[in-house]
């Protein structure tokens, strides 16, 4: 990495750490300013809810529960008459193992607080309860956790809880999760869904491994189902919006 390089990593790094530590400052509005998805998961939001497109929120990988705060705020501004559930889905245990070698990621990680979570200390156990703190700390109503294995949780959830799906923030990491929640999903899935996906670019943006592989994979099992792209974000992110052929 150049000198350069390493000056503007520090200076954002810098900045994003002094608008997370501002204590006077509401925490909903230190999570917008410090997070560089937070423009995104609103415009979803809205067009979900401009579009009419029923059904809840769902996520997959909630970690410190930063992003799925993000997303019940996002609801929360102008709900246009809908109503909707804001549920994720974590084992709270760090990844699980995997197959493709990741450049940083390893078995385990994700388990701990990495700092993004504005009320909890880095190095700090993840766990639902700093999930429900923040969503309280923010004034959202609490959000509905399951935590386990996705092959466990979501099955049980998806359809017969949840029957519809309009967002579904897929912050797997890894292929093989991916590869379990969009499965999982697919029966409550419906024109108009947007499928968020945290770590696309992940492996070098190489498109034949992690979550693009797994969605790629999807679509060619599930040909009822096409994407449009709808578009790139923050630095590893990429949203689509599905439609029936």
């Amino acid at each position: 990495m150049t000198p350069m390089r390493q000056q503007i990593r520090s200076g954002l790094r810098q900045a994003r750490d002094f608008v997370i530590g501002q204590p006077d400052v509401p925490v909903m509005t230190r999570l917008i300013r410090g997070d560089a998805r937070a423009e995104t998961f609103f415009a979803a939001v809205e067009f979900v809810n401009y579009e009419r497109v029923a059904g809840d929120i769902l996520e997959f990988g909630v970690f410190t529960g930063v992003s799925l705060a993000l997303l019940a705020q996002g609801h929360s501004f102008d709900p246009k008459g809908m109503v909707r559930r804001v549920a994720g889905f974590d084992s709270f245990e760090g990844l699980p193992p995997s197959a493709e070698q990741h450049a940083r990621w390893v078995a385990g990680d994700c388990a701990t607080n990495h700092g993004s979570h504005p009320l909890a200390a880095t190095g700090t156990r993840v766990t639902p309860q700093i999930t429900r703190d923040l969503f309280e700390a923010c004034g959202l109503a609490a959000p509905e956790l399951h935590t386990g294995l996705f092959d466990r949780t979501v099955p049980a959830a998806v359809p017969s809880v949840y029957p519809a799906v309009a967002i579904a923030h897929i912050d797997c990491d890894l292929y093989e999760s991916t590869c379990t929640a969009l499965e999982a999903i697919e029966p409550a899935l419906q024109d108009g869904t947007v499928l968020l996906f945290d770590d696309w670019f992940h492996y070098r943006g190489n498109p034949h491994k992690g979550e693009a592989r797994a969605f790629h994979e999807f679509l060619a099992s599930h040909p009822q189902w096409e994407a449009a792209h709808y578009r790139s974000y923050a630095t590893f992110c990429n949203a689509f919006i599905l439609s029936h052929r």
